[in-house]
């Protein structure tokens, strides 16, 4: 049996997925420390053929709160950054 274990990732990258295809069991550890700056709610997308690095607002916490007890900001736009991938994204061949 291959377990695999991982933090999450917001929009992970596809060897993440590549990975849970190749375990019988995929865990998901989110009960440790959240690091700022990591890619937990971070991640870059081609904005006029440039990497753009975006984030998912968090509410503001101890340093010392797990990733599970993190929670996004209700001062998120969602569909501003939906916009955001739409005009990066709409018009690319795949």
């Amino acid at each position: 049996m291959k377990v695999a274990i991982m933090q999450p990732y917001f929009l992970p990258y596809i060897g993440y997925f590549q990975l849970m295809a190749s375990a019988d069991v995929f865990v998901i550890y989110d009960n440790i420390k959240y690091t700022k700056k990591g890619w937990i709610n971070r991640n870059r997308m081609l904005l006029n053929g440039k990497d753009s690095v975006f984030s998912l607002p968090l509410m503001k916490g101890a340093d010392s709160l797990n990733i599970a007890e993190r929670a996004i900001s209700p001062d998120f736009n969602k569909m501003k950054l939906l916009n955001q991938f739409h005009g990066a994204y709409s018009k690319a061949p795949y």
